[in-house]
C-alpha cells in the first residue's frame, strides 16, 4: 500500500474509476485489514497481509475467480 508516487488508496480508486469490476487484492506489511484505509465503496475484495504463503494466495485467488465470499 505504499508506493513511491501513489498510495495503495489512491491507485485503488483510479483504476476503479477506469473499470469498477476490477478485482483488488491489498498486500501490506505495515496495516491489518481493521487499518486498511480504504472506503467501503473501494471494492476491496480481498486483504492480504505479508508475510503471506503461496497457498495463502492462492486460496485467496480462488475464491475471487470462482465468486466465493
Amino acid at each position: 500500500m505504499m508506493m513511491p508516487n501513489m498510495d495503495g488508496s489512491t491507485a485503488i480508486n483510479a483504476i476503479h474509476r477506469i473499470n469498477p469490476l476490477v478485482p483488488v487484492i491489498a498486500v501490506s506489511g505495515l496495516l491489518t485489514n481493521e487499518q486498511f484505509p480504504i472506503s467501503k465503496e473501494s471494492n476491496l475484495t480481498a486483504f492480504l497481509p505479508k508475510p503471506y504463503t503461496s497457498q495463502k494466495l492462492l486460496e485467496i485467488l480462488h475464491k475471487m475467480i470462482n465468486n466465493i465470499n
